[in-house]
């Protein structure tokens, strides 16, 4: 099977009230989003972003959120690199490491798929699908680029976006590439996907520069 390649236009949907967005996971309660700069957890309403909850993080330069159905976890991308697991009112669970991590940097995205963790880590340009109680890697794929960042899971393909390419990249569980999404020049208020999530038919990226959230249409 080829790769269906395609430019697609985002749209702009409404700013984030942390500064720094960088990382996005729709659940039935709403959006929600870790800052890299106040290390905040936001809980956002989808269709305005207005802030329905939020609570502090431990972690740092944070980046990459997702939803096990019980609990939240938390990518810290500078240390510790470690991936924190919160309850909604933010107490801490456990933490478990990074693959792939360097001294200095983490993971960038994370996913909950099927009960297993999926995470990519940019100092190692790879995707990995991990254990979530040992941490240990079960799989791994190389991610697009070298700045692979947030992921999306939208029940058939698993979406790595590649932010200095601003592609978007849909993949089997299995690793095998389907589709390519290339960011037209638009829309200015968010012009490079960050965190990224699914919700309604499109994937919702967050802006860390510009605070921006916007959404792309799968169909």
């Amino acid at each position: 099977m080829g790769i269906v390649d395609e430019v697609v236009h985002a749209r702009f949907r409404w700013y984030t009230p942390g500064p720094q967005p960088n990382g996005m996971q729709a659940t039935a309660a709403g959006i929600w989003v870790i800052d890299q700069h106040d290390l905040n957890v936001y809980l956002l309403d989808p269709i305005t972003g207005a802030e329905r909850r939020r609570f502090g993080t431990q972690t740092s330069h944070s980046s990459g959120i997702t939803w096990d159905g019980q609990a939240l976890w938390v990518a810290s991308t500078f240390p510790p690199i470690e991936l924190f697991r919160y309850t909604t009112d933010g107490q801490e669970l456990s933490r478990l490491p990074t693959p792939g991590a360097s001294e200095k940097s983490g993971a960038h995205g994370l996913e909950w798929i099927h009960g297993n963790l999926w995470v990519t880590v940019p100092p190692a340009a790879t995707t990995y699908r991990l254990d979530p109680v040992s941490g240990n890697v079960t799989f791994s794929f190389p991610a697009p680029g070298s700045r692979p960042h947030g992921i999306a899971w939208d029940g058939d393909l698993l979406w790595v976006a590649e932010t200095s390419l601003r592609t978007v990249t849909g993949y089997t569980l299995l690793g095998e590439a389907r589709r390519v999404l290339r960011l037209s020049d638009g829309p200015s208020e968010g012009p490079e996907p960050h965190g990224m999530t699914y919700l309604d038919g499109c994937l919702w990226y967050c802006d860390a520069t510009t605070r921006a959230v916007c959404t792309i249409n799968l169909s």
